[in-house]
């Protein structure tokens, strides 16, 4: 049985699509499986999609000037506690931990120094 070729203008239409998901914050995996519903295509050629479309939202957002380096910081932040909210109630707790460890770096709490002492009914070795 062959598969209906794609023209050239629904793969722009796609990759468009994809763009404006990104940038409404939208998490890879779960815009692979939008793309793939909505465009009626295959989960490897939505992830194809996907990841063409954040190559060039990447481009398009650290190589102009006019973009607001904070408000994608914040952006990054707001999905990433959305991520590990969704991960905690799901009960995938390794993502909340990484998730959280990532927010750290991101926003420089300190939590990974030496000297944070953490709850007090914790053993802290030295």
């Amino acid at each position: 049985m062959a598969r209906k070729r794609v023209s050239k203008e629904e793969k722009q239409q796609r990759h468009e699509w994809a763009m404006k998901q990104i940038d409404k914050g939208v998490g890879f995996s779960e815009l692979a499986s939008l793309i793939s519903e909505t465009w009626g295509c295959t989960r490897r050629n939505a992830r194809h999609v996907v990841s063409l479309a954040h190559k060039e939202w990447m481009e398009i957002a650290f190589g102009a000037e006019e973009i607001d380096q904070r408000d994608l910081l914040f952006q990054s932040v707001a999905r990433l506690e959305r991520t590990a909210r969704k991960a905690e109630e799901s009960g995938q707790f390794a993502v909340v931990v990484g998730c959280v460890a990532q927010l750290n770096k991101m926003l420089s709490l300190g939590a990974d120094q030496r000297g944070f002492r953490g709850h007090p009914s914790h053993y802290y070795r030295r």
